[in-house]
């Protein structure tokens, strides 16, 4: 067993997300805050200032799974496995508030644009970058916990755990948009989550569910086979 963590997570070494990514998420959510920012300001309009908090807690998987994945590293035995084991429950219950960012975009649907105001493309970027920066958050924390789940399995049951954290996050979206319960009801109103999930199990909630963990699904395939090393070609 001990060669096994060896070989999924190194002491040293790679992490399984390059440092290019973290320098371009940050980046990217520098710039959404810039934009929304400028426009606050401009338009004097704040009404999309909610996603600067949301984009904050898009954050917070991609912390905890970065604390997971080292936590893994440097610990061996029983110690190991409780901490991943708690450390997952925590990621999966802030993981939605990452692919959720995508489901801001109804913000826009919602305001009065005109076809040719300069505003609705503005608004458009900005919607956009807030979309992609979170499912890039959520596919790089997801990375993490999939390195993690190997260690212990094997590759099919990493591939399955991805599966189902991707339908179980698209549950969670539904959970926060539609239900409108968030993450801190787990920990503050347990009961209030239970009847949230309750009020959650019908045929709207299951298509939605299968139209977000499909996208994120999606998106985590096409990026991690992107990473994969290109073959080098001979002659």
């Amino acid at each position: 067993m001990a060669e096994v963590r060896e070989a999924h997570l190194p002491k040293t070494g790679a992490d399984p997300i390059p440092t290019a990514i973290y320098v371009i998420l940050g980046g990217i959510s520098a710039l959404c805050v810039l934009l929304v920012a400028v426009r606050s300001i401009r338009m004097d309009d704040e009404s999309f200032r909610f996603m600067l908090w949301n984009l904050f807690l898009a954050w917070l998987p991609l912390i905890v799974s970065m604390i997971a994945y080292q936590t893994a590293r440097r610990l061996n035995g029983f110690l190991q496995i409780a901490c991943s084991t708690v450390l997952g429950a925590g990621w999966l219950l802030f993981y939605p508030n990452a692919p959720y960012l995508t489901t801001d975009f109804i913000h826009m649907i919602f305001k009065p644009y005109h076809p040719e105001s300069l505003i609705l493309w503005y608004d458009l970027v900005v919607f956009f970058l807030f979309s992609w920066c979170g499912l890039l958050l959520g596919y790089a924390s997801m990375r993490h916990f999939h390195a993690i789940v190997r260690l212990y399995a094997n590759d099919s049951a990493g591939w399955l755990f991805i599966a189902a954290v991707s339908f179980l996050g698209g549950f969670g979206v539904y959970l926060g948009r539609v239900i409108r319960l968030n993450s801190w009801d787990a920990l503050f109103s347990p009961f209030r989550l239970i009847e949230g999930i309750m009020e959650g199990l019908n045929k709207d909630a299951f298509i939605f569910t299968i139209l977000i963990g499909t996208l994120i699904l999606i998106l985590y395939v096409s990026l991690y086979a992107l990473r994969r090393e290109p073959t080098r070609l001979k002659g």
